[in-house]
């Protein structure tokens, strides 16, 4: 999932002709890239990779919970597997916030935008959970395929339609 997510990266990126997250928010001032093809494209990839980045189903190969008994944490106790729970939650407040900083304008605590980003923030938690109880495991080969497949082939086409500027 790496490839493609940096690839929708940087479609802010070319949009803004910056790398820097301050300049990609005030050119977002004027629109928001998710109201842009190469936005709508670029933020469906990054949502998927980023339920890849949380291990979460269909893609939680590397845990499998149900099957091999938390996985790789099953020899974790006490405060070690605290800390890898925290983790994973911690990224799953993060992300979702990450995406609206690229896509969506960032964060505004002023008014009634502080209501347009809680708003934002859990739509992108609720699809992601939806993504999660709707969809079965997949298996290791399934997801590189499909991550390096499709996603990645929409990504560039993101890119592609970001620096032709649509």
């Amino acid at each position: 999932y790496e490839l493609p997510f940096i690839l929708v990266a940087l479609v802010p990126v070319i949009s803004a002709h910056s790398i820097r997250l301050g300049d990609i928010i005030n050119v977002q001032a004027e629109g928001v890239f998710a109201g842009s093809i190469s936005g709508i494209l670029a933020l469906i990839v990054a949502i998927l990779c980023v339920q890849a980045k949380l291990a979460l189903v269909p893609f939680d190969i590397p845990e499998a919970e149900t099957e091999i008994v938390e996985g790789p944490l099953v020899e974790y106790s006490g405060p070690g597997l605290a800390i890898f729970k925290l983790m994973k939650n911690m990224l799953l407040f993060v992300l979702p916030f990450f995406l609206i900083i690229l896509f969506f304008g960032g964060l505004r605590f002023d008014g009634l935008n502080i209501l347009w980003t809680v708003l934002e923030y859990v739509g992108i938690v609720a699809i992601i959970t939806v993504i999660r109880n709707t969809n079965p495991r997949v298996r290791i080969d399934q997801a590189v395929r499909f991550f390096w497949g499709p996603m990645t082939i929409l990504a560039v086409i993101a890119v592609v339609l970001a620096l032709k500027g649509l």
